[in-house]
């Protein structure tokens, strides 16, 4: 896809979860308080947004569930509704997700990089 037709579909997730656009999106913009958001407004819209803004929502999503880890705001849902959300990125090796999974997997730390563990055991690496 384009880059006009990829910055069109930032500019729409921006509007609607009210981010900021920036060349590092998906950590500026990480939130703990919204991870099921996050995850929820991905699968209502996942059909209508290009593989460049999946990618981005995928870092999204790692981020703000590392933040939440920090922050002990994780819940039952929460965990639930991100393994359902990062299973699926699991399943092609070769991908471009699969391979930002592996780098979280990589850089996992108890004080900085906690979801890195989760994502470990998600992958059977624990």
């Amino acid at each position: 896809m384009n880059r006009k037709c990829r910055d069109k579909d930032f500019d729409k997730v921006n509007k609607e979860l009210n981010l900021i656009s920036t060349p590092d999106w998906g950590i500026v913009n990480d939130d703990a308080n919204r991870v099921v958001e996050f995850i929820k407004y991905y699968n209502n819209n996942v059909d209508e947004l290009d593989e460049g803004v999946e990618f981005e929502f995928l870092e999204l999503v790692i981020s703000s569930m590392n933040e939440a880890i920090l922050e002990n705001k994780v819940d039952n849902e929460m965990t639930f509704l991100f393994k359902e959300f990062i299973y699926p990125h699991l399943s092609n090796e070769l991908a471009l997700h699969f391979q930002t999974i592996i780098y979280w997997s990589v850089i996992a730390d108890q004080e900085e990089f906690p979801v890195g563990f989760l994502i470990r055991e998600m992958l059977g690496d624990d």
